[in-house]
């Protein structure tokens, strides 16, 4: 995102956005559930229904991301842990992130995956309180 003056947020004059929240889900009706809820505490959220639609939103927001949450089960095969993974390749590794679940152990490969390179993996239903503690924890 460019000011009038054509800097980027980051140059020390601008004024501090709030931080940059990115969510992959690929029911609408559960993206627009966290879009509304992280809005509600001060973020800007780009929610995307697949990893590649969120490369693109943020491509024209001009800025990394600070956070990404993408649900576990996304269409095509696709994982969380990919999204999140092509994201950090694309535009940094160190971004945080989380995974969300509707299963109850972390058996499967993607899981064990996610929980090795230290990303959270949330159950599904998600606790507010707890998402908002990572979010926190994770954007300082």
């Amino acid at each position: 995102m460019m000011t009038s003056e054509g800097r980027t947020p980051q140059a020390p004059d601008a004024p501090l956005l709030p931080p940059l929240v990115v969510v992959i889900e690929d029911e609408a009706i559960v993206l627009a559930g966290y879009q509304m809820l992280f809005e509600s505490w001060g973020y800007r959220v780009i929610a995307a229904q697949s990893a590649d639609e969120a490369v693109s939103l943020i491509e024209e927001e001009g800025e990394a991301p600070g956070f990404i949450l993408s649900d576990f089960r996304l269409r095509d095969g696709q994982t969380g842990t990919e999204a999140i993974g092509m994201l950090r390749r694309t535009f940094g590794g160190h971004i945080p992130g989380a995974v969300v679940t509707g299963d109850t152990t972390v058996t499967g490969e993607g899981l064990k995956e996610a929980e090795a390179e230290g990303t959270p993996i949330l159950h599904k239903p998600v606790n507010g309180r707890q998402l908002q503690d990572i979010l926190s924890r994770s954007l300082g």
